[in-house]
């Protein structure tokens, strides 16, 4: 494959607030209402006084991620809002946080990281496919952040037995849970970008690259080796951390033989670990997950 062309200033967007000039319709998901309004004011802040073709239309979306009722009711509002939706991205996070289980009963980091991403994209399915019927091929894409971390799980990549790994330490469960994305992108792209249908959705998975967020502080704490990172260019800005996920949403060069691949920082493609390019695992998660789902009633478009 030849290396992409890429500059951050090549993409039509750059975070909501980009998107926001180019009169996009933007959802904003957050679980806080206070600070997905307070995001959404800054943007119209720095966009007052524009002289825009069109008004941008920046919604939020109260969606709590530790609660599966929550991501369904997010996802219904969408489908009765929109006639259109050209694209998702899975960014949301937490890392390496105590062991904690939702009320849903799963482990915190795997069903806020993989499997209420899932449960939303799920239930999106159906204006995405509406959306890439009408649509140039390469429009409606799916993006899923996913983490180099992936490759920390334990061998067998995802433990079905105990899939909230309840005696083992914090950073495999976030493994588990980033390893969980690239699988799900893997069986998204075998199922909507190469079918044999006119559903064209290509769907990519990758790793921000190290940013320099509360995730990242949170995790490692307020130590000596947060700023020595900083000095040695280990970490980067949370701008540059978008970069990655901007072009495999919008980027023009992105190809169809791009999608269900990993990406590193930027536009490069990366072979991830041995368990996410197994497809024998991506196919028995994604079976485990719809019956999981199935269980809790959660599948039922409402």
């Amino acid at each position: 494959m030849a290396p992409l062309k890429w500059s951050p200033d090549r993409l039509p967007a750059l975070y909501a607030y980009h998107l926001a000039l180019r009169g996009a319709s933007v959802y904003l998901a957050s679980w806080s209402e206070e600070k997905g309004l307070g995001a959404i004011a800054k943007i119209k802040t720095a966009i007052s006084g524009l002289n825009l073709s069109n008004q941008p239309q920046l919604h939020l979306l109260v969606m709590d991620l530790m609660s599966l009722k929550s991501v369904v009711a997010a996802a219904s509002r969408i489908r009765s809002e929109c006639t259109q939706l050209h694209g998702l991205v899975n960014s949301a996070g937490i890392m390496a946080t105590p062991y904690l289980l939702s009320g849903d009963g799963y482990e915190s980091q795997f069903q806020t990281n993989y499997l209420s991403h899932w449960l939303l994209t799920y239930h999106l399915l159906p204006l995405l496919e509406t959306t890439a019927r009408s649509t140039t091929e390469g429009t409606v894409r799916i993006v899923n952040v996913s983490s180099m971390g992936h490759a920390a799980t334990l061998k067998e990549g995802i433990t079905f037995e105990d899939v909230s790994l309840t005696d083992k330490f914090t950073f495999r469960r976030y493994a588990q849970s980033k390893l969980g994305n690239i699988l799900y992108a893997r069986s998204s792209h075998e199922r909507y970008a190469t079918s044999n249908n006119d559903t064209k959705i290509w769907c990519i998975s990758l790793h921000p690259g190290n940013v320099d967020t509360q995730l990242n502080i949170k995790t490692l704490g307020q130590s000596t080796l947060t700023p020595i990172l900083r000095c040695l260019g280990t970490y980067i800005t949370p701008e540059q951390g978008s970069y990655n996920s901007l072009w495999a949403f919008a980027g023009e060069d992105v190809l169809l033989e791009h999608s269900g691949k990993y990406f590193i920082p930027v536009a490069v493609e990366k072979k991830p670990s041995k368990q996410a390019v197994n497809g024998k695992l991506a196919k028995r998660l994604w079976k485990w997950t719809e019956r999981e789902m199935g269980k809790k009633g959660m599948l039922k478009m409402v």
